[in-house]
C-alpha cells in the first residue's frame, strides 16, 4: 500500500497558512467484477457524504474535541477538488498538460490556492484525498484514514480544526480498458479542514477601567451546521420540529436559537451573557434556518418569532408573513 504525506508551509505578515495534506489509495480486495456502469445521483452521494461528516465529528467528540462545521462553500471546493483528484491524484491541481495527458514536471497550484485567491477568512488548512477500487462505503474510507500513519488521523483529529467540507464521486472505468488496468480505483474522496480565522473586536476592559482591551472569538461562516444523524426536515415555514406542524414547541425553539444567538453576538461584542445560555448551544440545520425565517429576509430575530406566535394563535393563516 502506497501512501504519500505532503507538507508544506506558507508564512504572512497577515495570516500564518499551515498546509497539510494526505492522500490514501485504498487497496480493497473484492471477488466479483461488476462490468456494468453503476450510477448515482447526486442525491445518493451527498448521503455518503453526510455519513462521512457524521463519522469526522463523532470521532473528534470521542477524543474530546469539538465537531466540525460542514460549510456549503467549502463542500463546493471539495466537489471541485474530488473531480480534480480523478484527472491527478495529488495535492497539486492538475495543469492543461494534466488534462491533455502530455507529461510535464509543471506541478501546478497547491489545493488551497483557490481559497487564498479569494481571501477566504482561515489560519490553516488539511486535505486528505483518498481513491479505492469498487466497492467502497463510507465505513471503507474513514477507516483508511483512520489507520493511516501517514498524518490522515491526525489532521481529523487536529484540535485547532473547526469547518469542513466533504465530497465524493464515483467515476466509472471499463474493466477490459488499459485504463483500468493502470488505474483500477473508481471511487474519489476528498476532506477539506480549516482552522478558521477568528473574528477581533476592541472593547472596555471591566479589570482596567477606562482601558481597551481585544478579544477574539470564533468565525462564523455562511451557512455553517453542525450535521446530525436525525436530520430535521421541515415541510413548511415554520415547522422546525420537523413534524409536519406548526404549533408552540416551533415557537419556543425559535426563541431558544435567538437567544443563544444573541449571547453569542454579545460574547463577540464583550458584552454581558448567560454562560448558561451558550453551554447548551441551539443550533439549525440548513432547512431549518430557511424554515425560521418567517419574512423570507434573508434574517432570523424577534421579528420571526413574533409572527411565528400570531399564527400559532391564529392571528394571521399564512406563513411566510407577507406585508400587504
Amino acid at each position: 500500500m502506497q501512501m504519500k504525506n505532503v507538507i508544506k508551509k506558507m508564512n504572512s505578515l497577515v495570516l500564518v497558512f499551515v498546509i497539510m495534506c494526505f492522500i490514501s489509495p485504498l487497496e480493497l480486495s473484492t471477488s466479483s467484477v461488476n462490468d456494468g456502469h453503476k450510477q448515482f445521483t447526486q442525491e445518493e452521494l451527498k448521503a455518503f457524504e453526510d455519513e462521512m461528516a457524521l463519522l469526522i465529528n463523532s470521532a473528534r467528540e470521542e477524543n474530546g474535541l469539538q465537531p466540525l462545521y460542514l460549510v456549503p462553500h467549502l463542500c463546493d471546493y471539495s466537489h471541485v477538488r474530488v473531480r480534480e483528484s480523478v484527472t491527478k491524484f495529488s495535492h497539486y491541481r492538475p495543469t492543461q498538460n494534466d488534462y491533455s495527458g502530455i507529461p510535464s514536471d509543471e506541478t501546478g497550484e497547491n489545493f488551497d490556492q483557490y481559497l487564498r485567491d479569494e481571501n477566504y477568512p482561515y489560519l490553516k488548512a488539511a486535505e486528505n484525498l483518498a481513491a479505492s477500487e469498487d466497492p467502497c462505503s463510507t465505513e471503507d474510507a474513514f477507516n483508511q484514514w483512520k489507520g493511516s500513519t501517514d498524518g490522515h488521523w491526525d489532521a481529523i483529529l487536529d484540535p485547532d480544526m473547526t469547518h469542513m467540507g466533504v465530497a465524493v464521486t464515483y467515476e466509472h472505468k471499463d474493466r477490459q480498458s488499459d485504463t483500468y488496468r493502470n488505474d483500477p480505483y473508481e471511487w474519489y474522496w476528498e476532506l477539506l479542514m480549516i482552522e478558521a480565522q477568528p473574528d477581533t473586536a476592541v472593547v472596555d476592559d471591566p479589570d482596567n477601567p477606562g482601558m481597551k482591551k481585544r478579544v477574539y472569538f470564533d468565525k462564523e461562516l455562511d451557512g455553517q451546521y453542525i450535521p446530525t444523524s436525525s436530520e430535521i426536515v421541515p415541510k413548511s415555514t415554520g415547522d422546525l420540529s420537523g413534524d409536519g406542524f406548526v404549533d408552540s414547541f416551533d415557537y419556543i425553539v425559535i426563541l431558544q436559537y435567538i437567544q443563544y444567538q444573541e449571547a453569542l453576538a454579545n460574547q463577540k461584542e464583550g458584552k454581558k451573557y448567560d454562560e448558561a445560555i451558550l453551554a447548551d448551544p441551539v443550533r439549525f440545520n440548513e432547512l431549518q434556518i430557511e424554515a425560521a425565517d418567517c419574512f423570507k429576509d434573508g434574517v432570523i430575530n424577534i421579528n420571526d418569532a413574533k409572527v411565528l406566535q400570531k399564527y400559532v394563535l391564529g392571528e394571521i393563516k399564512t406563513l411566510p408573513y407577507e406585508f400587504n
